[in-house]
């Protein structure tokens, strides 16, 4: 029997659930090695940090604040996965100003950054 994949997801900030079209990607950030590389070997790696995004497109309906949006700091942000998981960013903002697009309901991508995400069991 096959198992169920993730399809879909719902995107929420603070709590409010956005209207999310298809695509809406995470990356959990955390640790990225870079290997260190002698004249005839690899001698190891060093590490660094890199911010958790998640990038999202909207809807854009008559109750939709751009200007709240573009504000968003200090935000809990979640990935909820049709799957059952949970991706939390907490302490987030807004990476980029929000450029809406007209027709094909006003959509407006979102990239959202902060501390590298955690997982919610």
């Amino acid at each position: 029997m096959g198992k169920k994949l993730l399809g879909s997801a719902t995107i929420k900030v603070d709590g409010a659930v956005y209207k999310t079209n298809p695509g809406a990607k995470i990356d959990l950030g955390g640790p990225v090695r870079e290997a260190v590389k002698g004249s005839s070997t690899v001698h190891g790696y060093t590490e660094s940090i890199k911010e958790s995004t998640l990038e999202c497109e909207i809807s854009v309906d008559k109750d939709t604040s751009l200007a709240e949006i573009q504000n968003i700091v200090d935000a809990t942000i979640a990935f909820e996965a049709d799957t059952g998981q949970t991706w939390i960013i907490n302490s987030g903002w807004l990476a980029d100003t929000p450029t809406v697009n007209e027709g094909d309901g006003g959509k407006v991508a979102l990239k959202f950054c902060g501390p590298p995400a955690e997982e919610m069991k």
